[in-house]
């Protein structure tokens, strides 16, 4: 091989195995002053970076297509055969010449060719320098590799290394392959995706996990095709690799926060209903679906409007209102029910569309009058103990004095009766202050059957419960739980009816127990049924109106809830709920 001096103009490859050639070809070259550099074969070597134009005499070689893919652009092919010309051309070479050919046809051919190289190297620098950018700043590895079973890499990016933790030259000299860095639950199924796509014809998208070299775990994704042969089977492949990571697991995020919001939608009183632009419901929560009485199979993809024709008026004009407002909706016997509406307007998916939020308030307000009562009684207590207690010295002294001297039996009925009513008015405050300071349950792993059998021996009833029912256990404060069934076996007891008929029903579910309190008694009239709960309001002469609101206080201390409702057939069922809880 003949050195050429690198300081003077990008060195000429000759090809050829023909002497008396090569030596009109380098008279030529070194008269324009073009280094030479002399090949027999392309197994010779020769620095490629040096070399700016390739002569390759065919006449001698084998497989010309795949030597004309190995050697440096712009190719001059020489051939003794213009019949294979348009070949040459068509597999990759830039120009030809014919031989045998003058001196000056065979000159013009390598002026035409070096002038094609001052063209198109610059142009082909910036492209290659523009190439090199774009994949520098890709978000993740640009690859070629050949269709074996290793995937041995040809080409990788720089983003390889951001991506695995190893360089570019790692993958392309083998020491690191990419499919071996698969995970191997991953690995199998990744082949025959690539693969079958391959196959096909068709580009590959496929997803999978890959371990880093600082053996940390990333979900990629990978899409690419094949690169096909003469003919047509992929002998290799080219894509594209991107880090899913971050993306993932902010879906995985979304997710999890999709599920907590749906479950919080799902168990929440509040009635939530979302309508698209055209006022159809695009989605409807658990309460909104119980609310209108419509499972959500109809209820998404109804006119809202027409929902609505059927509920109550006052509803239908806060809708109508377009705005936040409270509204009360009046029922037959004088009950009524108060709803706070909350209305916004909201963008999904770039579609505008209107959220409705209605809560119930009736339930609300009752608690906030039953804390005023408290309150009340609270107050009044303090001042009538205060009283007692001196009263009851007074009294004390007064029998001291009235003994000491002459005995008036008079007076001693007089301080008798005092005593007593004192005493009397005392056991009635207790009632009241226990209403008003009811302490925080102090739970305790409680099996139904227990404690069901010890409200046995106080008040008749008969009970309604599976026996794995009776043995289901449940965090409770027995002594209270106790306390609010006597009171309300009592009641129904005296409700009027056939004291066999006075049942106690128990449910056990997954999420808690249902407890009712049955009687066929006359029952109580529909419009006082809002009333029996609130305080000091009693359907009884002798009644003082706190049984019942003590035992929805303990009920609710619980996180359940206690409601009252005509029985069919007559009488009062008084229903109980009892969440699930874990013993503290």
């Amino acid at each position: 091989m003949t050195a050429a001096d690198p300081h003077v103009s990008p060195a000429v490859l000759v090809v050829t195995r023909d002497p008396a050639l090569f030596d009109d070809l380098h008279s030529l070259l070194r008269a324009r002053g073009r280094p030479v550099v002399h090949v027999t074969d392309l197994t010779t070597g020769y620095d490629r970076a040096r070399i700016g134009l390739t002569i390759l005499d065919t006449c001698d070689l084998v497989g010309v297509e795949e030597a004309l893919a190995q050697l440096p652009r712009p190719i001059l092919a020489l051939t003794d055969d213009d019949g294979r010309a348009e070949a040459l051309i068509g597999a990759g070479a830039s120009d030809f010449a014919v031989l045998p050919c003058s001196r000056a046809v065979l000159s013009a051919r390598i002026s035409a060719a070096l002038k094609l190289r001052e063209r198109v190297v610059p142009a082909l620098s910036d492209s290659q320098s523009s190439l090199q950018t774009l994949l520098a700043n890709l978000p993740g590895v640009v690859y070629r590799c050949a269709n074996d079973p290793e995937w041995s890499m040809q080409f990788i990016s720089e983003g390889c290394y951001d991506l695995t933790g190893y360089a570019p030259d790692e993958f392309i000299s083998g020491r690191v392959q990419l499919i071996g860095l698969v995970h191997h639950e991953d690995r199998d199924r990744m082949r025959e995706q690539v693969q079958q796509a391959l196959s096909d014809r068709r580009p590959f998208r496929v997803t999978y996990r890959l371990h880093t070299a600082s053996g940390a775990c990333k979900w990629l994704w990978a899409q690419g095709q094949g690169v096909l042969d003469a003919n047509g089977q992929p002998t290799a492949i080219e894509g594209v690799i991107t880090d899913l990571s971050e993306l993932r697991q902010t879906k995985l995020e979304l997710e999890e926060r999709e599920i907590l919001l749906e479950t919080l939608l799902a168990v929440t009183e509040t009635a939530y209903i979302l309508c698209d632009e055209h006022g159809a419901v695009d989605y409807a929560n658990l309460a909104a679906q119980t609310w209108l009485k419509l499972p959500d199979s109809r209820l998404v993809g109804a006119r809202f409007a027409d929902l609505l024709t059927g509920l109550p008026n006052e509803l239908r004009e806060a809708v109508g209102r377009g705005r936040d407002s409270i509204f009360t909706v009046d029922h037959q016997g004088g009950d009524f029910e108060a709803y706070h509406l909350v209305m916004r307007n909201v963008q999904i998916s770039g579609r505008p569309h209107t959220a409705y939020a209605f809560k119930r308030l009736t339930r609300e307000l009752a608690r906030q009058e039953v804390e005023v009562w408290k309150k009340v009684i609270r107050l009044i207590a303090h001042e009538i103990n205060n009283t007692l207690a001196p009263i009851s010295s007074l009294l004390h002294s007064a029998r001291l004095i009235n003994a000491a001297e002459a005995r008036d039996a008079r007076l001693d009925r007089i301080i008798d009766t005092i005593s007593e009513r004192s005493k009397h008015l005392g056991e009635f405050l207790k009632g009241y202050t226990q209403f008003a300071r009811l302490p925080r349950p102090r739970l305790e792993s409680t099996k139904w059957r227990s404690l069901i059998d010890r409200l046995d021996e106080l008040v008749q009833f008969k009970i309604d419960a599976a026996p794995e029912d009776l043995n289901t256990v449940n965090a409770v404060d027995r002594s209270q739980i106790e306390q609010a069934l006597i009171n309300l076996l009592k009641n129904a007891v005296e409700a009027g009816g056939p004291p066999e008929e006075v049942t106690l029903r128990l449910r056990a579910h997954r999420e808690g127990d249902e407890i009712q309190v049955l009687d066929r008694g006359p029952g109580i009239p529909p419009e006082l049924l809002p009333k029996v709960l609130l305080p000091f309001y009693s359907t009884k002469r002798t009644g003082t109106g706190l049984g019942l609101p003590l035992c929805r206080e303990i009920i609710d201390a619980h996180g359940g809830n206690l409601r009252i409702e005509a029985r069919e057939g007559g009488g009062t069922a008084v229903i109980l709920w009892l969440p699930r809880l874990a013993a503290a």
